[in-house]
């Protein structure tokens, strides 16, 4: 804000508050602003319009499967996709409410092979993905089942946990 001192009507002089214009911004262009207050430098934009960014926004996502979780009234069923991947590399652990789905691909490197690669991007990759569970579940009977990429995993709810409809008196 800024203070200034103008003539009235009655021709008396006031003080009077003005705010100085601004100009809108976009939420990236004001995180943005914000960043460079603290370490002044267009990070956000230099980041974007890197020739790779792409890339490894790519990488990324495929070292985290997608996952679906869906709470039924009796089981919790989790399907989690995961190409690429044969059962014998995927493992699968349930400690209380927490489910952990690792996975390995190892492919050999061909050493033999001559010539000049200009990109190698198949290779041996590993990933782990934890996630909390929404209701407690029995793992003694758990079901699972791996088709196409997709590995889906029925887990039925412990009796204490399962929802009952209370009707009113």
């Amino acid at each position: 804000m800024i203070m200034a001192i103008e003539e009235n009507a009655k021709g008396t002089e006031v003080e009077v508050r003005k705010v100085a214009p601004t100009q809108a911004l976009s939420r990236f262009e004001d995180m943005e602003h914000w960043f460079d207050s603290i370490a002044p430098r267009r990070w956000m934009r230099q980041m974007l319009e890197r020739p790779r960014f792409g890339e490894l926004m790519a990488a990324m996502e495929t070292r985290f499967p997608k996952m679906d979780v869906l709470d039924k009234e009796d089981e919790i069923v989790v399907r989690a996709v995961v190409p690429g991947l044969t059962r014998d590399e995927l493992d699968i652990t349930l400690m209380g409410d927490c489910l952990t789905i690792k996975g390995q691909t190892r492919h050999e490197k061909k050493e033999d092979e001559k010539g000049l690669y200009h990109r190698r991007e198949i290779s041996s990759e590993a990933f782990e993905r934890s996630l909390t569970l929404p209701a407690a579940v029995d793992a003694t009977q758990a079901k699972s089942s791996f088709k196409d990429g997709v590995l889906e995993l029925t887990l039925p709810k412990l009796e204490k946990v399962k929802q009952h409809k209370i009707s009113l008196g």
